[in-house]
Formats: C-alpha cells, sequence, structure tokens
C-alpha cells in the first residue's frame, strides 16, 4: 500500500500549529475499494466501500476544498 499524505501535517511542517483530528486511508484489497476514517480525538473508526467511480472522483473534490481555502 503506498504511503498516505496527511494534508494537516504537511500544513504544521510549514510553520504553523496543528493538531491532527483524523486520519483518513483509502485501501484496494481484491477488487474493493475501503475508506478508513480514524477519529483520533473520539478514538473511534469508521470504515465503508466506496464505489470505484467515486474513488475516480476524488482529485475532484478536493480541488473544490482547495478553491474554498482562497
Amino acid at each position: 500500500m503506498a504511503e498516505g499524505r496527511d494534508l494537516v501535517m504537511e500544513t504544521a511542517e510549514e510553520g504553523t500549529s496543528a493538531s491532527l483530528l483524523y486520519r483518513v486511508e483509502l485501501v484496494y484489497d481484491r477488487g474493493v475499494y475501503m475508506l478508513i476514517v480514524r477519529d483520533l480525538v473520539q478514538g473511534t473508526l469508521q470504515t465503508t466501500t466506496v464505489p470505484g467511480r467515486t474513488v475516480a472522483k476524488i482529485p475532484m473534490y478536493l480541488s473544490k476544498l482547495d478553491l474554498r481555502q482562497h
């Protein structure tokens, strides 16, 4: 599995103070995409399967989030 990307940690490395709240992983195993969300504050874990067509749209979703920040 490829290394995950931790957006909050990248921000912290740029010199801002940040707290890691969630860790999200997208795993592909035996033809199934599984999204794993860890709430590091509450100590909970949620998993759900994700259709491939949704996985293909993730870059678009991230772009929309980035546009809202500016």
